[in-house]
């Protein structure tokens, strides 16, 4: 017997309830929401990984988004409302006026976890109702992005995980950087 079949499967478990109201879910949405869930958590403990000044530091950048870690954070944040607005214009679903988060809607490191995870939730919400959709109905919504690509609601949703994983990658390498920030 191939030693992969005898060896004991250990799986990473998180509670993703804090990100999501219905965690573990089946299918291809329940899995992209779980890692969705899963990067948000790792990309909130690197941004609480650092003190109130690290975070409000300004770094030079010709991007605005990454001027200082506040400004990753709000970018972050105003890209997942976005994603999730993107789903629901593509199932014709009510797209709410929200204003976008903005720097004094942010001033502490800790902050970002709880408007992270309402986007999450919202995010969820969009995806409410195509979990058992076939695979001809998801690639029917057709999502024309404001970088280019026409995406699907699956392609989508990784982009909005790796964008997370990106981002927490360019605070941990500014905390090496700047020594522990």
């Amino acid at each position: 017997m191939p030693l992969c079949l005898r060896a004991p499967i250990l799986v990473r478990m998180y509670n993703h309830a804090e990100f999501l109201a219905h965690p573990g879910l089946a299918g291809p949405f329940g899995g992209l929401l779980d890692e969705y869930a899963r990067a948000a958590e790792d990309f909130c403990k690197a941004v609480e990984s650092v003190s109130v000044e690290a975070f409000l530091r300004q770094h030079d950048s010709p991007d605005p988004d990454c001027r200082s870690i506040q400004a990753v954070c709000l970018h972050v944040l105003n890209s997942a409302r976005g994603y999730a607005n993107y789903l629901r214009k593509a199932r014709n679903l009510a797209v709410p006026e929200i204003a976008r988060h903005s720097a004094p809607d942010l001033s502490k490191p800790l902050a970002t976890r709880s408007m992270l995870a309402a986007a999450l939730r919202y995010t969820e919400a969009s995806v409410d109702g195509i979990q058992n959709a076939t695979d001809a109905e998801i690639l029917a919504l057709s999502i024309r992005v404001s970088w280019g690509p026409t995406l699907d609601p699956e392609l989508l949703l990784e982009h909005a995980i790796v964008h997370l994983l990106r981002h927490r990658r360019q605070i941990e390498r500014w905390q090496k950087e700047k020594g522990a920030l």
